[in-house]
């Protein structure tokens, strides 16, 4: 009887761990004889890179999962080095053998194969008009040094950019609704999250899928991220914390009380964090003189002090910055419950959040219907 239970036992902790076998073939009118081809993704072992070279316009990758993951294919690119990636395309690795068939490379592929892989399939074609259009338009963030003096142009080409982004957000929730039991709709959420605008959207779609999705790893982060995103909402007390400066002197939020106070989250590592610096420092320059101020926390970590410290100086953050340099366990990341950077809060002169995470165009116009 004992081993007869200790077989089953074993069989029932073998199976958690049980692997999906999966080929992924990929080919494309564009690729190159000896192109090198990256995979990379991550899994229960840790991170997992792996490559091949093309032949005869075609590769072949092959291994085993432990249930649905996401990955990335490089071409010619080794993601561990490379700082812009030219040439890639994801693929979601599940059991059976994923096609990628392309007219040109990597970038142009059309994923099929597997109910994963034609999922995001639909997913893309449905994106692509809004992708298409981003393509004729300026890259913000990939001016010139000299063009990107001229803040004028920067902040009309990012309002542009972004606006365009933007529209792809009911194309996804369109897509997640419509396919309650999809992995590929559970990833879309878990982008969507990243910006505090959708949460409430994000709940809602998140409240139809299936319970498998919700009881996963991700959905489970998904789920904590809401809880969490949904801490601190507009029309609340603003919650005071202390924290000391770049000199080490205390600071309170609360020392703030009589001004309208932009709380905003950063960290000298974080790109789009620094993208957003400059507007910041328009809004302040703007209104400083009207009630107006900002006051960062950084969640750079210790050993990082100096890099924060010149982050503050060359992006102009003439502002009080305050940081306990613990990284992600900073005290007020934690109370106001956020999970990405860059984030925000505009608290009134009587402490009461009034808006959260403005950026770009929305910081400039709320501030300005303010104070008209």
């Amino acid at each position: 009887m004992r081993t007869t239970l200790l077989f089953a036992f074993l069989l029932a902790a073998l199976s958690g761990f049980a692997q999906d076998n999966f080929t992924i073939t990929g080919d494309g009118d564009g690729f190159q004889e000896g192109d090198k081809i990256f995979l990379s993704y991550r899994s229960v072992k840790g991170f997992i890179e792996d490559s091949v070279t093309v032949h005869n316009k075609s590769f072949r990758f092959s291994g085993s999962v432990s249930g649905p993951v996401r990955a990335s294919l490089y071409r010619n690119q080794n993601p561990k080095y490379a700082n812009v990636i030219f040439d890639a395309a994801t693929v979601y690795l599940e059991k059976g053998n994923i096609t990628l068939h392309s007219s040109d490379t990597l970038r142009h592929s059309a994923n099929a194969g597997t109910p994963l892989n034609t999922d995001y399939d639909e997913l893309r074609a449905a994106l692509r008009p809004y992708f298409d259009k981003l393509t004729t338009l300026r890259d913000p963030y990939e001016l010139s040094d000299q063009e990107q003096k001229d803040k004028a142009l920067v902040a009309r080409l990012k309002s542009i950019y972004h606006n365009q982004v933007d529209l792809m957000v009911p194309v996804q929730f369109s897509f997640v609704d419509k396919h309650p039991s999809s992995y590929v709709s559970l990833v879309t959420l878990s982008e969507l999250i990243r910006d505090s605008r959708w949460i409430d959207k994000v709940e809602g779609s998140f409240s139809k899928l299936s319970p498998e999705l919700k009881s996963s790893v991700l959905g489970e982060s998904i789920k904590q991220k809401i809880q969490l995103g949904k801490r601190i909402s507009v029309g609340t007390l603003a919650k005071d914390f202390a924290q000391p400066d770049v000199n080490g002197k205390t600071i309170r939020l609360s020392d703030y009380r009589g001004k309208y106070v932009l709380l905003d989250f950063w960290a000298s590592w974080c790109g789009p964090c620094r993208a957003e610096n400059p507007n910041v420092l328009s809004a302040y320059n703007k209104y400083k003189s009207k009630g107006f101020t900002v006051l960062s926390v950084s969640i750079d970590e210790k050993k990082d002090k100096e890099k924060w410290l010149k982050a503050i100086k060359e992006d102009g953050m003439i502002w009080t910055q305050l940081s306990d340099l613990k990284g992600n366990d900073n005290l007020p990341y934690k109370i106001y419950g956020i999970t990405t950077i860059p984030a925000n809060l505009l608290i009134s002169p009587d402490g009461v959040v009034i808006a959260k995470d403005l950026k770009r165009e929305a910081l400039h116009s709320t501030l300005a219907n303010i104070f008209k």
